[in-house]
């Protein structure tokens, strides 16, 4: 048995509807204009769910029914049976084709531009199997079309703001995010207490070897992504959360269809790893430098996503 299970099991939430979870405070959520006409489509076919669908996106719940125009994948399929979440060779490809290209730019700058340097064409064809499953690399994806925005932007956060996207586009990653959650910081974590984990959680989906490589990559991405520290060693740490890796995971809340002060309390932030009173120190700074508008006063708190000016969301100065 893990000795990690009981702080995995304590994780999981009751996404139930934002009204039931208020407890007698007000918030509310003004959709700007930028993001109306991106979010009327999946905003109808949000319509059509249960309150609950959002829970069924996170661990143990993979029978969700998520519109595709989210960009969040369900299913068994996962990069890290033989990959990380390459936030190296994503940063590659990103410095490298413009902010406003369309799909297949990144194909042509990954395959026949070879800006990863890849020796071969198929190895750069693979990479760019891998960097779609985890990224999608498609502006006409709302998930990478928003990481796109903020990766820009926030240098300091890029790896977080990959890592969400990670956790929003491959199922594996998304269902064993938690146990790493769960070990104390400075606490060490080995491949075999993730592969053991692993095992648990999905019993009979791995022989001993794939087991052994799978736990070994996704320690690797948690390791790109700040939870873990140490190239052999791995120590648990604090990922790095700027305000806007925050005003990212309140957009993936919201383009989820959370509503109310469940967007600080979401899967999404929870992932951010930080108390409640840390992520309210973050939505003020985030709210000071324009990302959000949050406000909280006699126990009514309001959060309003204002129009992001022009230069922020194209990463000019």
């Amino acid at each position: 048995m893990n000795q990690y299970r009981g702080n995995h099991d304590a994780l999981t939430l009751d996404m139930g509807p934002a009204s039931d979870m208020m407890n007698g405070n007000t918030l509310r959520i003004v959709r700007p204009r930028w993001l109306r006409r991106q979010l009327a489509e999946v905003v109808a076919k949000l319509n059509t769910l249960d309150d609950k669908a959002t829970s069924r996106v996170f661990p143990g719940t993979e029978a969700a029914r998520f519109p595709e125009s989210l960009g969040i994948r369900t299913g068994s399929m996962s990069v890290h049976t033989s990959r990380t979440m390459m936030l190296e060779e994503l940063g590659l490809v990103l410095d490298r084709v413009p902010k406003i290209a369309r799909k297949g730019e990144y194909e042509w700058a990954i395959v026949e531009q070879n800006v990863l340097g890849k020796p071969t064409r198929t190895t750069r064809q693979r990479s760019l199997r891998r960097l779609t499953e985890l990224y999608a690399l498609d502006p006409a994806c709302s998930v990478f079309r928003f990481l796109r925005i903020y990766w820009n932007v926030d240098p300091a956060g890029r790896p977080m703001l990959a890592f969400l996207t990670a956790v929003a586009r491959d199922p594996l990653l998304r269902g064993m995010t938690p146990f790493v959650l769960g070990v104390p910081i400075g606490e060490v974590v080995g491949a075999h207490d993730i592969g053991s984990h692993l095992g648990e959680t999905y019993p009979g989906r791995f022989q001993a070897t794939t087991k052994h490589s799978t736990a070994q990559n996704l320690a690797s991405s948690w390791t790109q992504a700040g939870y873990l520290q140490g190239k052999v060693r791995k120590i648990r740490t604090w990922p790095r959360i700027t305000p806007v890796v925050l005003t990212y995971a309140v957009t993936l809340g919201h383009l989820c269809g959370l509503r109310g002060k469940m967007l600080l309390q979401s899967p999404w932030v929870q992932l951010l790893d930080r108390k409640p009173a840390e992520l309210n120190d973050l939505a003020f700074e985030a709210s000071s430098q324009g990302w959000i508008n949050y406000k909280t006063a006699g126990g009514v708190v309001e959060i309003t996503l204002p129009e992001i000016p022009a230069k922020k969301a194209e990463g000019l100065n």
